[in-house]
């Protein structure tokens, strides 16, 4: 799973994250990556973890912790196309559930 570490400061390495990071479980790959169109802009970083239980714990132990000055956010990165599926899935249960009659409509058109 992967999880966005924004709010670094220029001076963040990789080799900083690995080490704040590592007492939380195996690390697969940090990629840290800055915006250069902004001089201004805080550099951010991805990780990515093992598992979702892995990803959790990393979230609750470093979200708002200070890293070289700046408070890190830490969040998992979030799939919008399988948040978007699970979304329509959801609606379409609702939809279902409060008009039992348009089920039935369909079932009946399926036929």
């Amino acid at each position: 799973m992967n999880l966005y570490i924004g709010n670094l400061a220029r001076t963040v390495t990789e080799a900083d994250l690995e080490v704040i990071f590592e007492g939380l479980g195996h690390i697969v790959f940090i990629r840290l990556t800055e915006d250069d169109n902004s001089p201004d802009a805080r550099g951010y970083a991805f990780i990515s973890v093992v598992d979702e239980r892995q990803a959790h714990l990393a979230v609750a132990a470093m979200n708002g912790k200070y890293l070289k000055g700046l408070r890190l956010i830490v969040r998992p990165v979030v799939d919008r196309e399988r948040q978007a599926r699970a979304l329509r899935a959801h609606n379409l249960r609702t939809l279902l559930h409060e008009r039992p009659a348009l089920h039935l409509l369909k079932s009946r058109q399926a036929d």
